[in-house]
């Protein structure tokens, strides 16, 4: 089980090192303070840290034999399959039908395949998911997101 680790763990640093170079292109500090590449910055700093630590681990620790259920049944391929379809949908419906009704068909969905809530609970979730956030994001953070044909 070393390496499936050690690989991700020298993508995660490849990715670090590229977020770190793109990131240094944005002025790091203004003259009111922290600039739009400081966070950056110091996120690929972190991200790079922990993938190195994730090798050295992977590398010189104790191996963990690979659990028996590690590769998904037939049950979970078809969740993985649902969940891959339904964010296809969402991207292909969202600047037509609007943020508030497929995020709202989205949550639902997946609250109902995945989760084992109540239906009231997974309709004020998914209520409160899409409608809510879109508020926040309108009308807080003026952040425009798609409408669509209904206006929501």
């Amino acid at each position: 089980m070393k390496r499936p680790y050690q690989i991700t763990s020298i993508v995660l640093l490849g990715m670090a090192a590229f977020l770190a170079r793109e990131a240094l292109k944005l002025r790091y500090y203004s003259p009111l303070g922290p600039g739009p590449g400081f966070f950056p910055v110091w996120l690929a700093v972190l991200l790079a840290v922990l993938a190195a630590a994730m090798f050295w681990h992977a590398t010189f620790g104790r191996p963990e034999p690979m659990p028996g259920d590690f590769f998904p049944d037939r049950t979970g391929l078809l969740r993985i399959g649902a969940v891959v379809i339904a964010l296809l949908g969402v991207v292909a419906l969202i600047e037509s039908v609007g943020f508030c009704l497929v995020m709202l068909a989205f949550y639902s969905f997946l609250l109902l395949v995945l989760g084992r809530q109540h239906p009231v609970v997974t309709g004020l979730i998914a209520f409160a998911g899409s409608f809510g956030v879109y508020y926040v994001f309108v009308r807080w953070l003026a952040v425009s997101l798609p409408v669509g044909v209904f206006g929501l």
